[in-house]
């Protein structure tokens, strides 16, 4: 997981091909699947381009966001993929997609709605570079995210690569970090079931401290850049012109880090549903002794 991505464009399924069988072998006759057409993943190949595009450029990148929480485990449905990139490299980033030659295969983009944008409350997503596919076909499109955004210093070291696409991801203690500093209760808890973290786990990797000058200042600059992107419409509306756009912002008093964890994993199995029973799964994304999602085959992530 932490060995580098290999120089080719695009990793051939096939050398996966006898471990699947193998797995395969183990399952009973009704749950046996046959071996994937890798055409189906549209989203991991294109990433990979991305991923190599950049890097020629000397530019680091990893997925963050949803797709790093399918990589985690937690099997989300990923619209849009986001690559950190160093704050300092976003503009040039972004230059390199607009510029020839990569102009002639990705397109500047709002996305298909994008008078609701604005509107993705405590996020600055509606600001930052977005791009998408060219032609015809299955539609990919993916945003170009600074790493101040993510409280994550997007440095190789930082990364840990997939199995069989060998793709980037920010690694698991700093990736949990990040989400705690901001404030992204949702995707942290859903990180905490895919991979079925524990209490012990976060004591281990994660900072609990006192949040520090440093962090409350980054709250409050992230702030004052969501007050000032938010659309005139929004500003407008009756309720945000009588009660201010505080809904729209991270909370300045952020709640206490080792107290959200826990509570996390402590009400991991309430959030069992009852398609899922809790006598077999330990969280609503892991059955009961089953292997880190990072050990298995994936051609998704």
């Amino acid at each position: 997981m932490n060995r580098p991505p290999s120089p080719s464009e695009q990793p051939s399924m096939e050398r996966w091909r006898p471990v699947w069988e193998q797995q395969m072998a183990t399952r009973p006759p009704h749950l046996r699947w046959s071996f994937p057409d890798q055409t189906l993943y549209n989203s991991a190949n294109e990433a990979r381009k991305v991923v190599r595009i950049l890097g020629q450029h000397g530019i680091p990148c990893c997925i963050t966001g949803v797709k790093a929480l399918c990589y985690y485990g937690a099997p989300r449905l990923c619209t849009t993929l986001e690559f950190c990139v160093p704050t300092e490299h976003l503009g040039a980033a972004n230059d390199i997609f607009s510029a020839s030659p990569a102009n002639v295969i990705y397109l500047p983009w709002r996305g298909r709605h994008p008078e609701l944008e604005g509107r993705d409350g405590r996020s600055l997503y509606h600001t930052f570079p977005r791009f998408r596919l060219n032609h015809e076909g299955p539609l990919f499109d993916f945003r170009l995210v600074p790493s101040s955004d993510w409280r994550f210093e997007c440095v190789p070291d930082n990364f840990e690569y997939s199995a069989q696409h060998e793709l980037p991801y920010p690694k698991l203690r700093l990736f949990a970090q990040s989400l705690l500093e901001r404030q992204d209760l949702g995707d942290l808890q859903d990180l905490v079931d895919g991979m079925d973290l524990t209490e012990q786990w976060g004591e281990e990797n994660l900072k609990f401290g006192e949040h520090g000058e440093e962090y409350t200042r980054w709250l409050a600059e992230k702030n004052a850049k969501i007050r000032e992107a938010l659309p005139q419409e929004v500003k407008d509306e009756v309720l945000n012109d009588m009660l201010g756009t505080e809904i729209y912002e991270l909370d300045e008093e952020p709640p206490d880090f080792r107290e959200t964890f826990v509570y996390l994993t402590q009400t991991k199995e309430g959030r069992i549903g009852l398609e899922t029973p809790a006598e077999l799964y330990a969280t609503k994304y892991r059955a009961k002794g089953s292997p880190d999602p990072r050990t298995l085959i994936r051609f998704s992530v």
